[in-house]
């Protein structure tokens, strides 16, 4: 497990970047979500936003890891700045994506939808990707 802090200086805003990997096992999903709730914490989003953002971490790792444990790992990467957070997951498993069914990604599709303000999946790629308004 390790964990990476970046800050990026652009002309208008300051986005800092958090790079967290780890193993892809769901006991380690509450990382996870203790980073998403910490930075919004951080960021004065209300109790409301804090648990629509635990629940979209708890949904895009039952996408990506089927509510399983594998081999490999997950990276995840925060970006934050004065407008948005943005959360990206991607699995490294070390036998590949696993297989998802249409059924699995329209479910994840209807209940992402109502917690965050935007977001794009590509499970056979292993990559989720979700945004908050800050």
């Amino acid at each position: 497990m390790s964990a990476v802090v970046e800050t990026e200086r652009a002309e208008a805003a300051e986005t800092d970047v958090i790079s967290l990997t780890i193993p892809s096992q769901m006991r380690f999903v509450r990382l996870a979500r203790i980073g998403a709730a910490s930075i919004a914490r951080r960021k004065g989003l209300s109790v409301r936003a804090i648990d629509d953002l635990r629940l979209a971490i708890d949904e895009t790792f039952s996408l990506l890891l089927r509510d399983e444990d594998h081999a490999g790992s997950v990276d995840l990467t925060y970006e934050i700045d004065s407008h948005e957070l943005v959360v990206q997951v991607v699995q490294r498993l070390t036998d590949g994506p696993l297989d998802t069914n249409a059924e699995d990604l329209i479910r994840f599709e209807v209940v992402i939808t109502d917690l965050v303000d935007r977001f794009e999946a590509n499970p056979e790629l292993g990559v989720v990707q979700f945004s908050k308004k800050l």
